[in-house]
């Protein structure tokens, strides 16, 4: 089987099956909440197949005023819930000085996570619902352990940059927080987003959908705020299309992971209306629109 046949559904493991019904999600958020604004508002069209029931952040206020992400989830009347991460957790970089810092760290950070499944759990029971998607929309934590075991292939993270450029070994050249920083320091001309599936280590799960390509105007070489500002823009034309586009194919059964075909990474092929997809998944736009 070559690139772009059409794949037996045997092979395939769907994200979601439309089929039970509607597609219940929980979103994360750490920020402004524009990503979770734009699931929210995607979930609402007429014809969505998907619902965004429940927002996590882990802070309430930033820099004294309220989280745009918790104001959106007032807006539209998504029940939210918050618990602070920094409380929880404490400092990683002071965890780092020491061996014991960071066991504790680790320690911890498995704890919080698993106050969050608990609270997830608590909602799920007192709604009659399960959720079939977790959505982390500008979330800065790591997602492990039991709550990473429940949404096992069945969560999505939206990341600022390409993921099919590699350094020489294979690995993905752009990942972390300031990958847009980064690859525009390496000379990179444009920029775009991928909608991956959550994977233990960072930035590392199969590619769904990569955004538009977003060319780079400004001055070299590259300051902190030239790269802010252009990721602001790339937010606009890539991020949210391609999280858009990927809720819904995700919510309409279109996008699935295949059983048997793996890229050199390890990680599966992604399968778009039974057509095997190149390693950085769905490119948008699509060429027939």
């Amino acid at each position: 089987m070559t690139l772009g046949d059409v794949v037996n559904e045997g092979l395939l493991e769907e994200i979601f099956d439309p089929r039970t019904g509607i597609m219940h999600s929980v979103a994360f958020a750490s920020g402004s909440g524009t990503n979770f604004r734009e699931a929210v508002l995607e979930s609402q069209k007429e014809d969505s197949n998907f619902s965004i029931d429940l927002l996590i952040t882990d802070k309430k206020k930033k820099k004294g005023e309220i989280i745009g992400a918790l104001e959106y989830a007032e807006k539209f009347g998504v029940e939210s819930f918050t618990l602070n991460g920094y409380k929880f957790c404490g400092s990683w970089i002071k965890a780092q000085e020491t061996v014991e810092g960071r066991i504790a760290y680790e320690e911890r950070t498995q704890a919080f996570n698993m106050e969050l499944l608990k609270k997830i759990q608590d909602y799920e029971s007192s709604n009659i619902i399960n959720f079939d998607l977790a959505v982390l929309a500008g979330y800065m934590r790591l997602v492990k352990g039991a709550l990473l075991r429940r949404f096992d292939r069945r969560a999505i993270n939206v990341h600022p940059a390409a993921l099919d450029i590699f350094n020489d070994n294979g690995t993905r050249k752009y990942i972390g927080e300031n990958a847009v920083f980064d690859a525009l320091s390496a000379g990179e001309e444009r920029t775009r987003s991928s909608i991956i599936l959550l994977d233990p280590e960072t930035d590392a799960g199969s590619v769904l959908v990569s955004g538009s390509w977003v060319e780079y105007t400004g001055k070299r070489p590259v300051t902190q705020d030239e790269a802010d500002e252009h990721q602001e823009k790339q937010k606009e034309e890539s991020d949210w299309p391609a999280l858009r586009f990927a809720l819904s194919a995700i919510a309409n059964g279109e996008l699935e992971i295949h059983r048997t075909t793996f890229h050199h990474d390890g990680n599966p092929a992604i399968v778009y209306k039974g057509i095997e997809q190149p390693y950085q998944g769905v490119e948008l736009p699509l060429e027939n629109g």
